[in-house]
């Protein structure tokens, strides 16, 4: 009996779908390599596969981060040669919820042909070299360190498409009643990784960032209750690569120094003093003006045309990896709040840096505290309990502030804020969804962090404009100036998520041409795509006009970047309160004479003033004529130190601006 040809078509389709049902019910079921986390918190997992044969190793990894909401998932292939050589290497998918890769490279003979994002172009192979780009997939740092191994552990190897690793052995520590071995990977992501190596020679776990900019830990399972243990080792090496680095570098100056001949502009409002002198002793500013005298053994240091304001502050620092100490000298950066980070990594950092034992700005910090799911701490609080908990914690640790993430109950939010206020702590942070930016001010938030949440309320349902004269902008100004509210705009941050994905962000912002290439890939590989273009273009309008009318009103503005470039962007940020409509003085106010109101130490910073600290920047250009002159620094001054930033830019692999 035949059967027609219809019934061999449905039989078929059904011979299919059962297939494909099973393989997907197959690879559900696979068993995760990796168990992936941010702050401590599990946001994903990555599953490898590797085959072996005479011919070499065909391995595939599938990394998928689920978090706020989004699935950011990511595939591998990659071969090599029975030594771990690589013969080709395909990844595609996106590695954080703001970048993308689309790379293939395959080797032949002596080449490298690799296609990135459908461009193509060959490469003359060195004599150590392997395919890899960022940490995802965690299958890629594995063969990495096979391939190491079986070299002969050569002091550097040069990645394709870009960028060198170096891989040093720190130690070995006993986990899960294994001893594994530790090492330090450099060039994979910015700066160093710590990275465990079982008997197997497996990677048993690996703690460092990721493409987001944000703390990151992956982990086999077996070896997933011992992430503390991990975590707070990893930071420990962070301190002694902070401390190893300040080592090597030598201020220019420190103890009487003379700064002489100088514009002096003090955010204060008075006028620009020019032909000025500052004199610096033992960590203060002990003279400054035309008429201060240079005293005997001074120190003098010529600043004939150039300009001396307070040294900056970025007001949103997210301090995920010791490097961001020097980028942030290096920018004239002086002051930072922490908003947000790992209690195991920050607090030892952060004490290391105020000790004077390590260079880097002075840190302030907020405590965050969220609820689950979404969560991206380890600190999590469901309850009036957990609040009393988390906040005396972070109190007691010396946390200024908390912060509010955008999980976190809705209802805790004046829990939080009864228990800040009652140890003089002040509240900042994201406004959480259910709720909006008034009902966040309401129930006890002193500032906010990021201009959509503030511009959301400031305009009527459905409009993609803000007028000052509406009920919903004058209502929510009105509010926030009863309550005294700070708005943090994060405008470069904004810049960053809301740019088109047709243009390379180093065409934005430049000084992602000084970035090593591990870091300047996850830039340049964003962006909205063409289909989300108007309606980014639009929000970004809205932010800078909100960001406006709230300035106009009285209503205090913080400059905080938010990341993105480190060091770079808060002078971005700055650029982009002018381009709002601030003068380059008030811009300049929000990093200097603002955040040290807000942060309560205006005695101590913010202006240039007999008695206050010696925190300073020395720029060669004027940057009342033109604010982009704030990124053309000669000279950072941090509690009496002075440096020049070319030593600190190499020192974390950044190129120095040209000034």
């Amino acid at each position: 009996m035949s059967i027609p040809r219809l019934g061999i078509c449905i039989i078929l389709t059904f011979i299919f779908l059962a297939v494909a049902l099973s393989y997907a019910q197959n690879a559900a079921s696979t068993p995760p390599t990796f168990l992936l986390s941010k702050y401590q918190h599990s946001v994903g997992e990555e599953v490898d596969r590797c085959d072996h044969s005479a011919d070499g190793l065909h391995c595939t990894a599938h990394f998928e981060l689920k978090f706020t909401g989004d699935s950011v998932p990511l595939d591998a292939e990659i071969a090599t040669t029975a030594s771990f050589v690589p013969k080709s290497y395909v990844v595609k998918g996106r590695n954080s919820t703001r970048s993308y890769l689309d790379l293939e490279i395959k080797i032949t003979g002596k080449q490298a042909e690799i296609l990135e994002n459908g461009k193509s172009r060959t490469a003359n192979l060195p004599q150590h070299f392997f395919t890899l780009v960022q940490n995802a997939p965690l299958l890629t740092e594995e063969l990495l360190f096979a391939y190491w191994n079986k070299q002969g552990r050569p002091n550097s190897i040069k990645l394709l498409p870009a960028g060198e690793v170096h891989i040093q052995l720190r130690g070995q520590d006993q986990v899960q009643g294994e001893r594994l071995q530790r090492y330090s990977i450099h060039g994979v992501t910015w700066g160093n990784e710590t990275v465990w190596l079982n008997a197997r020679q497996q990677v048993a776990a690996v703690i460092g960032t990721d493409a987001e900019e944000d703390r990151f830990e992956a982990l086999r399972p077996r070896y997933a209750p011992a992430m503390k243990q991990l975590v707070n080792q990893a930071a420990t090496d962070a301190v002694a690569d902070l401390m190893l680095a300040s080592g090597k570098l030598h201020p220019i100056a420190s103890g009487l120094i003379a700064f002489t001949h100088a514009t002096i502009i003090n955010p204060d409002g008075s006028a620009p003093l020019h032909d000025a002198t500052v004199v610096i002793r033992d960590g203060k500013i002990a003279a400054v003006g035309p008429a201060a005298q240079v005293p005997a053994g001074a120190t003098v240091l010529d600043a004939s045309n150039k300009f001396i304001l307070p040294g900056l502050w970025d007001t949103h620092a997210h301090f995920e990896q010791w490097e961001w100490a020097l980028a942030y000298l290096a920018s004239g950066i002086t002051s930072v709040r922490d908003v947000g980070n790992e209690i195991e990594f920050l607090v030892p950092i952060r004490k290391a840096i105020n000790s004077g034992q390590g260079f880097g700005p002075t840190m302030y910090a907020a405590g965050l505290i969220d609820s689950d799911p979404g969560s991206l701490t380890s600190e999590h609080a469901e309850d009036a309990a957990a609040v009393h908990r988390i906040v005396s914690r972070y109190h007691d640790l010396g946390f200024e502030e908390m912060k509010i993430y955008q999980s976190l109950k809705p209802e805790l939010v004046s829990v939080v804020a009864a228990e800040a206020h009652q140890l003089k702590m002040q509240v900042t942070g994201h406004i959480p969804t259910g709720m909006d930016a008034l009902q966040g001010v309401n129930a006890g938030m002193d500032q906010i962090n990021h201009i959509n949440f503030a511009a959301r309320v400031m305009r009527s349902q459905g409009s993609t404009d803000i007028r000052a004269d509406s009920p919903e902008a004058q209502k929510a100004i009105r509010l926030f100036l009863d309550h005294h509210t700070v708005i943090e705009p994060t405008l470069a941050r904004s810049e960053f998520n809301l740019h088109s994905q047709r243009r390379l962000f180093s065409e934005i912002e430049p000084s992602v041409s000084l970035l090593p290439p591990e870091m300047a890939v996850i830039l340049n590989n964003s962006g909205v795509p063409p289909a989300n273009e108007a309606r980014a273009a639009i929000s970004f309008q809205m932010a800078l006009k909100a960001t406006r009318l709230l300035h106009d009103a009285g209503i205090p503005i913080l400059a905080g970047s938010d990341q993105v470039v480190p060091g770079h962007s808060i002078h971005r940020e700055l650029e982009l309160l002018v381009q709002a409509g601030l003068t380059p003085l008030e811009a300049i106010r929000c990093a200097t004479t603002t955040p040290a109101a807000v942060l309560g130490v205006s005695d101590e910073l913010g202006t240039i003033a007999v008695g206050k600290r010696a925190d300073l920047v020395v720029l060669n250009a004027d940057p009342l004529a033109d604010i982009r002159n704030i990124r053309r620094v000669n000279w950072t001054v941090t509690r009496g130190r002075v440096f020049s930033p070319g030593q600190l830019w190499l020192a974390i692999d950044f190129r120095p601006p040209q000034n």
